[in-house]
This record gives C-alpha cells, sequence and structure tokens, in this order.
C-alpha cells in the first residue's frame, strides 16, 4: 500500500507578497511626499554668486529598513536656506516661461557657484553641493556606511531603479543619488526627472588619465562625443586654477609667568621669532605651539569662457595667473595658543569633588584665629601696620607658624614669589606688581560681567589657580596655592589688616561671589578696628577714675560706647526702664532741619544715632531668603528677620527723643508714609498712609516692643567677628571643583583683557572689536545665569580660540605681504578685515572692475608664481557647460542642460557629469 504523502511540510513561494524592491518603493515613496519634492514654488530665486557656499543648510533624515541590506538604508534631504526675496523670485517665474526648465537646471547652469574656496571652513556643505551646485538635492546610503557600503553593481541597479520609479510616481523635481563604494572616495550616481526630461548624475576617477584627458581640449572632445549633436551653440567654459605657496611658520615663544626655567625658547622651530608684548601683566601664559602654521592658497578663476576663445593642451595653455580675471587668496590657519590651551585645561577640575584637605592636610590653616590676638588686637594694628615704603618683610609673632610649609609640588620660595603677586604689601621687598587704584575706579562695568575689577585680588588669584594647574604642578598645585591663600587671610584678620585688591564698600552682589567674600572679611576688619578706636578714645576721655570710684566706676567707663551682644537689655545705671523714667535723651546725632515733635512742639525732632546696615553677601541674601519662603509671610521668626533693624532704629529714636511718638519716628524714617490730605474745611493737614494704619500693621507692632534704648547699648545687628569666621571657613573648606566654580569667570574675563592688551600693543584691535564684543556678551550672559550650576563655557572657550588662531593668521598675512616695507599696516588690515568677511579669503586682482590688481599684493605673489609656477600647481578645476534654448514655450523643444566637470590633481582625473537626455520618445 502506498504511503500518503503530506505536501503541507514542503515550501510554497507565494508570488502574491510583495518584493522588496516594492516595499522600498512604498516606503521611500511616503517620505517625499512627506518633503514635498514635486515642486519649485518654494524654492524661489536664482542663486546669488557664491551664495551656495556660505549659505546654511538644513537636512532631513530618515531611516528605511529593508532586508537585503541587515543596517537599513539613511535617506537625506539637503536644502539650502536662502535669503527670501519674494520680488525677485517672482519677476524671474514670468520670464522664464519654460515648461520643462527646473530649479535643478537653473543651479547647473549658475555660473556664479562654480567654484567654492579650497579651504572646508564649514562641514555643513556636502560634496555634491560643491560639485553640481545644486540647491536641494535627496541622497541615500547605507546607515552605518563604514560598516557596509555598497560595492556590487547589483545594488546599484536596485536603489537607482526604485528612486527612477518612486520620482516619477511623485512628481519629483528634486535630484536623487545613491552612494556608492567606499564613503570617503565620495562616489555618487543619481538622476533628476522633469517633464519629458531626465538628467543623469556620474562620477568617475582615474588614477592615472591619459595626458589628452588632463587640459581643456582633451575633455572638450570628450564633452562632444557625449552631448546630442543637437546642440548648435557653442560651450560655456569656466577655469579654476589652484597654487600653493610655501606654508608660513611664525615662531611665538611659550612664555609661563613665575616659571623662569619653562620656555620654549629652546625649541628649535623653523621660522623668524616674534615676541609677544603686553602693557599689563597677566598671570596666565602665552604664546604658540611650534606646529602652528598658516597655508597660503592663491586660486586664479576664469568664470566664464566660450569655447572657441581658450586654448589649452601640453604644449601652451592660455590659463596662466598674470591673464586671469579674478584672484583670490586663501589663507588656513592652524594654530594652537597656550593660552586658549591652559583655559581648556582648567575646565577638567570642575570634576573634581575632592576636598582640599586631601591634598594639603587638615591643620592648613596654620594657628587659630584669635589665639595670637587675645591680647590688644589695636596695638597690632598701630605696630604692625603696612607700608609699602617699609624696607624690611612684615613679620608677625605667630608667622613661624603661619608659614609653615604646605604639602605639594612648589617649594617655600616659589609659594611666596606668588604670594607676593598677590599680597604685594605683605611682601615689599619682593613685590613688583602693586595695586592700581585707578582699576577699582575705571576698567570695571559692574553691570556687566559679574566678575571683579581688572587686576584685582580675584583676578590675581583666578589667573594664579589656572596657571598652576596647567604649569605649575598641577592640582596639588593649584590646592597648595589656594591653602596659602586663606592662611594669608586669617593672617590678615588676625591683624586687623584689610585684604588689598578688592573694592571698598559693602559687598557688590553685582560682582563673583569670591569678590563678595573679600568684601565681607574687609568689612568685618573695618568694624573690628572702629570699634576699638572708639572704646579706647572714650576711655582716655574720661580720664582715670578717682579711688573713691573703685573699679565699678571704672568698668562702667569701659563699657560706654560699646555694644552688647546680650539677649535683653542690661539692668542697671543705664537701662532702658530708666531712660524711660527720667526721660533723658541719649544718643542724638542732629536735628531734622527745623521740625518739631506733634505732641510737644516746644521740642526739636532729632535723627538719632543708629547702627550700620548689616552687610550680606549674595548666598546669604539668597538663603534668608528661602527660610523666609518656608516659614511662610505669617511667621513671627519671618517677622523678626524682617524687622530686626527696623526695632534697632526704633529703640534708637525712642532713645534720642523720649516724648516722640510713632508719627514723629515715620516722618524721618518714610516720609512718603506722611501723607498731606485735605478735611471737610478745605484746611490741609497730615496724617499717616492706609498701609500704616491697617490692622495688624507690622510698624504698630515693633513700635509698641520697642524700648528707649540708644545704639550704645543695643545688642549688635551684625557680629564682625563671627562673620569673618564664617567666610574663612567658607575659604579653608571648599572642594576642588568649588573653587573652580568661584574662580572661572574672573579668569575667563582676565583672558579676554589680557587678549585686548594684545592686539592693542599690536595696533589691530580695531579689526577684532566685533569678535572682542561678542566674547564679552556671551561672557556677561554665563556669568549672570540664574541656574544653580555654573553654564557650560565650551562655546566662550571655542571662539577665544578662534580669535587667537585669527592673530596668528594676521600676522602671517603681514609677514607676506611685506609690511612695513613694500607695504603700509593700514592697507594691511583693510585686506585682512576682507579675509574675515569672506571666511578666509581676499580678492588680489579683479579685472572686472579694474584693469590690474591693488598694486602691492598682487605684485608681491606674482613674481613667486613665475619662478616655479609648474610645481606650486596642485589642481585645476574645468567646468563645461551646453544649455538649450531656454525660451522654448511648447514641451519637447528644450532639449535640457549638459554640464561635465573636470578635477586635475597631478596625474588623477576626477569627471562628474549630468547629462540630460528626452524620454518623450523611450
Amino acid at each position: 500500500m502506498a504511503e500518503e504523502i503530506d505536501d503541507n511540510e514542503f515550501y510554497r513561494e507565494n508570488f502574491s507578497a510583495d518584493s522588496d524592491w516594492e516595499v522600498f518603493n512604498a516606503q521611500l515613496g511616503e517620505i517625499l511626499q512627506k518633503w514635498d519634492v514635486s515642486s519649485d514654488s518654494d524654492v524661489g530665486r536664482s542663486l546669488r554668486p557664491e551664495e551656495i557656499f556660505h549659505c546654511k543648510w538644513k537636512v532631513q533624515q530618515e531611516k528605511l529598513d529593508i532586508l537585503m541590506n541587515r543596517n537599513g538604508i539613511e535617506v537625506e534631504y539637503h536644502q539650502a536656506v536662502l535669503d527670501e526675496d519674494e520680488l525677485t523670485a517672482r519677476e524671474e517665474i514670468k520670464e522664464n516661461t519654460c515648461l520643462q526648465r527646473t530649479i535643478c537646471h537653473e543651479d547647473l547652469m549658475s555660473l556664479g557657484n562654480s567654484f567654492g574656496p579650497p579651504i572646508r571652513s564649514t562641514q555643513d556643505l556636502h560634496t555634491l553641493a560643491r560639485i553640481y551646485g545644486l540647491r536641494r538635492f535627496i541622497v541615500m546610503h547605507p546607515a552605518s556606511p563604514n560598516l557596509k557600503y555598497m560595492k556590487s553593481t547589483s545594488e546599484f541597479n536596485f536603489f537607482l531603479s526604485a528612486a527612477a520609479v518612486v520620482a516619477a510616481e511623485v512628481q519629483s523635481v528634486v535630484p536623487i543619488f545613491v552612494q556608492i563604494y567606499d564613503p570617503k572616495w565620495n562616489f555618487y550616481t543619481g538622476l533628476a526627472l522633469a517633464p519629458a526630461l531626465r538628467t543623469n548624475f556620474r562620477l568617475i576617477g582615474l588614477e592615472k588619465a591619459p595626458p589628452e584627458c588632463r587640459f581643456l581640449m582633451g575633455l572638450l572632445t570628450l564633452f562632444r562625443e557625449k552631448v546630442p549633436s543637437s546642440y548648435n551653440q557653442a560651450a560655456k567654459i569656466s577655469v579654476c586654477t589652484t597654487y600653493a605657496l610655501d606654508t608660513m611658520r611664525i615662531r611665538m615663544p611659550m612664555y609661563v609667568p613665575f616659571d623662569h626655567g619653562l620656555s620654549s625658547e629652546d625649541i628649535v622651530v623653523d621660522g623668524e621669532v616674534f615676541q609677544i608684548e603686553l602693557q599689563n601683566f597677566y598671570a596666565l601664559p602665552h604664546g604658540y605651539t611650534p606646529e602652528s602654521c598658516t597655508e597660503i592658497y592663491l586660486v586664479y578663476t576664469w568664470p566664464e569662457l566660450s569655447e572657441h576663445v581658450a586654448f589649452d593642451s601640453e604644449q601652451r595653455t592660455d590659463f596662466i595667473p598674470s591673464k586671469a580675471p579674478l584672484g583670490k587668496v586663501y589663507l588656513s590657519v592652524e594654530a594652537s595658543s597656550y593660552l586658549s590651551c591652559c583655559l581648556k585645561y582648567y575646565q577638567s577640575v570642575g570634576e573634581i569633588t575632592r576636598s582640599l584637605e586631601s591634598y594639603v592636610g587638615r591643620n592648613f590653616s596654620g594657628i587659630s584665629s584669635g589665639a595670637e590676638g587675645a591680647s590688644n588686637p589695636l596695638d597690632r594694628i598701630t605696630s604692625h601696620k603696612l607700608s609699602p615704603g617699609r624696607d624690611r618683610r612684615y613679620n608677625l609673632p605667630s608667622q613661624a607658624g603661619l608659614t609653615k610649609r604646605l604639602p605639594g609640588p612648589k617649594t617655600e620660595s616659589e609659594l611666596s614669589e606668588l604670594l607676593a603677586y598677590l599680597f604685594p604689601d605683605m611682601h615689599p621687598d619682593m613685590a613688583l606688581y602693586p595695586y592700581s587704584k585707578n582699576n577699582f575706579k575705571d576698567k570695571f562695568d559692574p553691570m556687566r560681567i559679574k566678575s571683579a575689577a581688572a587686576d584685582s585680588l580675584v583676578c590675581r588669584l583666578s589667573c594664579l589657580l589656572a596657571n598652576c594647574h596647567a604649569h605649575l604642578g598641577g592640582v596639588e598645585g593649584m590646592a597648595q596655592l589656594w591653602a596659602a591663600f586663606t592662611r594669608q587671610l586669617r593672617l590678615l584678620w588676625d591683624n586687623s589688616l584689610t585684604v588689598p585688591g578688592i573694592s571698598a564698600g559693602f559687598p557688590d552682589t553685582r560682582t563673583c561671589l569670591l569678590h563678595q567674600k573679600l568684601q565681607m572679611l574687609n568689612v568685618c576688619v573695618e568694624r573690628r578696628v572702629q570699634q576699638e578706636a572708639i572704646g579706647k578714645k572714650r576711655k582716655s576721655e574720661g580720664g582715670k577714675p578717682s579711688s573713691q570710684e573703685g573699679p565699678e566706676a571704672e568698668d562702667e567707663e569701659d563699657d560706654e560706647g560699646e555694644f552688647f551682644d546680650c539677649d535683653e537689655p542690661t539692668a542697671g545705671s543705664g537701662s532702658p526702664t530708666k531712660a524711660v523714667l527720667s526721660l533723658k535723651p541719649e544718643g542724638r546725632l542732629k536735628r531734622l532741619n527745623d521740625e518739631r515733635l506733634l505732641e510737644e512742639p516746644e521740642e526739636y525732632l532729632y535723627i538719632p544715632e543708629t547702627q550700620e546696615p548689616v552687610p550680606k553677601t549674595e548666598d546669604q541674601l539668597q538663603d534668608d531668603a528661602e527660610v523666609m519662603l518656608k516659614l511662610g509671610p505669617c511667621s513671627g521668626l519671618t517677622t523678626q528677620m524682617m524687622c530686626t533693624s527696623l526695632l534697632s532704629d526704633m529703640e534708637a529714636f525712642k532713645a534720642a527723643n523720649p516724648r516722640g511718638q510713632i508719627e514723629d519716628f515715620i516722618r524721618w524714617y518714610s516720609p512718603k508714609d506722611w501723607e498731606e490730605v485735605s478735611d471737610e474745611n478745605g484746611q490741609k493737614k497730615h496724617q499717616l498712609s492706609v498701609r500704616m494704619t491697617t490692622e495688624g500693621n507690622t510698624w504698630l507692632k515693633v513700635w509698641e516692643q520697642a524700648q528707649a534704648v540708644p545704639v550704645s547699648r543695643q545688642k549688635r545687628l551684625f557680629d564682625d567677628t563671627n562673620e569673618a569666621l564664617k567666610v574663612l571657613h567658607f575659604m579653608e573648606t571648599r572642594k576642588i571643583h568649588e573653587i573652580y566654580n568661584l574662580t572661572v569667570i574672573p579668569l575667563l574675563h582676565s583672558a579676554i583683557l589680557k587678549l585686548i592688551d594684545i592686539f592693542s600693543n599690536a595696533q589691530v584691535e580695531d579689526i577684532f572689536t566685533p569678535q572682542i564684543e561678542q566674547l564679552l556678551g556671551d561672557l556677561c550672559r554665563v556669568s549672570r545665569s540664574h541656574s544653580d550650576e555654573l553654564p557650560a563655557i565650551k562655546p566662550i572657550l571655542d571662539n577665544l580660540s578662534e580669535l587667537e588662531s585669527r592673530f596668528y593668521q594676521f600676522k602671517c598675512f603681514e609677514r607676506l605681504s611685506g609690511c612695513p616695507n613694500r607695504i603700509a599696516l593700514p592697507q594691511v588690515k583693510q585686506q585682512f578685515e576682507e579675509i574675515l568677511r569672506n571666511e578666509n579669503c581676499c580678492t588680489i586682482v579683479n579685472r572686472r572692475l579694474t584693469a590690474a590688481g591693488d598694486g602691492t599684493l598682487y605684485d608681491i605673489l606674482i613674481p613667486k608664481l613665475e619662478q616655479d609656477m609648474a610645481e606650486r600647481l596642485i589642481s585645476k578645476d574645468y567646468i563645461i557647460r551646453l544649455d538649450g534654448d531656454t525660451k522654448s514655450t511648447e514641451k519637447g523643444l528644450y532639449l535640457g542642460p549638459q554640464f561635465m566637470r573636470a578635477i586635475v590633481t597631478g596625474e588623477k582625473l576626477r569627471l562628474c557629469g549630468a547629462f540630460t537626455e528626452s524620454t518623450a520618445f523611450l
């Protein structure tokens, strides 16, 4: 019996299923419809000369999954973003009535966008835009081209046929390209469709081309063989030759402040030496690395010629520099500055979260504050006050402990040299750079960068820290310097000496936090000195007490004029209760004009002596705001925090005006709340404002609580000792990344000021003014950012590095021009401004505008080419164009554009063709 066969196990191919090619076509069609590539109406006008090389580009990307390519296919739509000019576009549309002509045809025939700069200054410009001058196109390539790229003919045909079918279905007028072979070769094949026309794009490359194909005559023969014979007119020729001059190097040796053994002067570098000079000293390195150089290219162009006019073959050529109608010089600079490297290297400090103690040990601050100050701080002020005119070094009884060597790479003498730069008054024998008082008045605009005054202590410290991190010991050297700096601050506080190089006054919240902290320390020192001076003065004026009065009278005399730190008023002869009962005025400063008390018209209204305002730094104000926000507006503690100063002033007013009322206090303290009104009879009178008479008013509550206590017996609102110790503790407990956050803005500010000084000394500050203003504006925005974390400063560093490269480029261009022997500096600066505007390019000859060149740079460069022209030629670029009758209005009469580009580099030849054929009879 025959076995039954179950054919269900056999594979059956389903011929009704969609193939990979059909699936890919459907996906590609959806993408093209989404991008709306079927119309030229939104593209606009014709291209301006060289616009395609300088405009911005918009790139859209989509990824398609396909079985035959496991990595998928990526489709990119490149479109140039042009300036809108609707009026010009409308006029061109009216003039161009040819039904078959598209924007692609316009771009291929655009003579103004034939040749781009030999230096690719931007990566946004695609190779196809440079070759064909297209403003928009689509590229298909493997999603990971470096891993698997197209290398077989079957793959080429698969995607190219799909592109042709889909373009016809969606009526696309945008060229579609397929990238083939290795991506670094830049090989593309593609097509563009128009009504009854098809343009085929092909690229080929020959490592060793036939000699006749390296010149125009042979290329014209090849071009004519590819073009239909129906074109009767002559072809248009565009030619560009590029020459390379010798690479120019200028040696600008490295200079590192405070490291006399570190310099690049001993490094043998070819090229003439140029020393960078400054008018002011900045503790930052400068100079350029030995590898810095500027490459110079001369590009001569023949934009439009007829094929019958020019001759170019192996035997003779008309394309020589002296006959070129247009000549330009391009400067490609590669310069690395030690200043930029130092700043970029300092960025890594912001990621180090280690504490300062881990580098220099726990007891790096030396003798604690107050240990040596218990004897008499006033004596120290008078006997040890610093003076620039002293012949000997400043010495203190405790200096042996305070100058104990800190762990780190720098020796004690090296550290002393750095401290002498920061504190010149404390080291008069070593100090070379005293602080100038003018720096704190004229050069710093606090409404801009949140930094500090130029060449202030904050700026000097920031520069030294970056310099130490880069050249003088790394992070360890930087930590060692910061520890020594904080030790010096504690030494100044222990001896009641102000910190030098800091702006006077209360902490200015318009400056950086580090500057505010040092200002707070100075305020504490000034308050301490002031209180000690007042106490000693009153003690001397009171004289010695008699023996009958006893020691109690002496103690009472010592306490006069002093603030009390107790929470409640002290009982005794100076108690508030006795002051109120006796109605004896105390603590009067002066009369308030001729104002009198409302309840006692015979008595004048006196302004009391009050405590000075309480200074606070930015972080303290922020902490107070957060506390009050958490407590709420109705909290008693919030009211107490807000009204501490008000209570003190009310108590002093009551002591100076025992019979005064709250209306009298308002007349002095807040005149705007003492309003003038008219009664029913039209008579004018004064009364408190609405906010002062509202039920539950805080001012009324505080007035009821206030006692008549003169300022001499009030509790201090500002404890200078406590606040000074807070500042010192803040400085000594900073982690490395916190030190970076405190100093990076003053560091960048000082670096920009140093560049301004360099440019000013080289007489080129006017050239780089826009770039400098841009840097200052960017730094201002970064410094005033309200975010908790410091914004990224990398863009500022990149712009600063670019500016330094531009300066190196200018010095090379100055030497190339023969300044000052053959050309004046103003003319060099004028030409270099053109280089800055035109992306490293400067016109040296333009026979369209003038009969010859500029007479200087042109005359200098031409002899160099005539001597060894063949050796300096690096590439020739030929473009041959042929167009049909663009005025044809009937379909089928327009033949379409024919385009071929030949790039000759030595014996290598690269041909890029865009040939159009009619599809009416295909």
